[in-house]
């Protein structure tokens, strides 16, 4: 078995598989992460063989941390429990980070955050908007560093569901290119990398600026409107993964965060006019981005 070292952002990770195909797949999405030495904190996983169950029908084995988390039955259910296990072990290693679900993104040198759980539209979105010129940091976890209050990038892959490629592909960005995958009850996703989208398309550490809680309603105008501080801080610990694990009391971290942010709820419908509206909201911090 062979085993290979990644350092996406901030979070570490090891593969280890007696499967090539499943190391060949990682690495087409994150090779320019690949590291020699293991990162001192990072998540292992492992992809194995099992013993076959039933004729016919073999079943894998999905590790983290040397406990088992998925058992697939599918060979292309394999990558996206990949992925799942990674994002199951990050709030239980990086207790140094406030951990919100939601995706993220960075316009000049300020972040900006998307909360919502899954089917809010967060993925599409952020698709769009990095094609639009945003630069990516993650579109699974906003992750806060409980001292600073830094929004740290975790570039994963962006996960696409079949249904949005059709308005991932209106903003330029080719589907055709990219393996599905079954992903059980989301059903078939692709793996897009945010590099494929531009070559710079990947930010860095940077503050908050903008709070944003995205619903996607098919064949609406879409539209934003402002909320409290307040209300927003009630809504994040409602997203948050680890607010009783973080070093940090994480009602603090998030008080601190959302003090310097302007905060917003977007009823989010096609996908030109909705990255148009978050642009023009942001558009003089694009602005300098893009003179500088």
């Amino acid at each position: 078995m062979k085993t290979r070292y990644f350092q996406i952002g901030a979070v570490g990770t090891s593969l280890t598989s007696d499967r090539r195909d499943v190391l060949e797949e990682y690495l087409g999405l994150y090779r320019k992460y690949l590291v020699d030495v293991a990162p001192a904190w990072r998540t292992d996983i492992q992809v194995l063989r099992k013993p076959l169950r039933f004729p016919h029908r073999r079943r894998y084995e999905v590790i983290a941390n040397r406990r088992t988390r998925y058992e697939p039955a599918r060979r292309d259910e394999i990558y996206p429990y990949v992925e799942w296990a990674i994002n199951f072990e990050v709030p239980r290693t990086m207790p140094e980070y406030l951990q919100l679900h939601a995706s993220t993104l960075q316009v000049g040198d300020e972040g900006v955050i998307f909360p919502g759980g899954s089917g809010s539209g967060k993925s599409t979105l952020t698709t769009g908007l990095v094609a639009s010129g945003f630069r990516y940091l993650c579109d699974e976890f906003a992750l806060i560093h409980a001292d600073t209050l830094m929004l740290a990038p975790f570039p994963r892959a962006i996960c696409v569901k079949k249904p949005s490629y059709e308005a991932v592909e209106s903003v330029g960005v080719s589907m055709s290119g990219v393996r599905h995958y079954y992903k059980g009850t989301k059903g078939y996703v692709g793996y897009v990398n945010p590099l494929s989208i531009r070559p710079d398309a990947v930010g860095e550490s940077c503050p908050i600026r903008w709070v944003i809680f995205p619903k996607y309603q098919a064949g609406e105008e879409p539209r934003l409107t402002p909320i409290s501080r307040a209300q927003a801080a009630f809504d994040l610990h409602r997203v948050c993964f680890n607010l009783l694990s973080c070093r940090t009391i994480g009602l603090d971290v998030i008080a601190g965060m959302i003090r310097g942010a302007r905060c917003f709820q977007l009823v989010s419908g096609e996908i030109k006019a909705t990255c148009e509206l978050v642009k023009d909201l942001v558009g003089e911090r694009m602005s300098l981005a893009a003179a500088g």
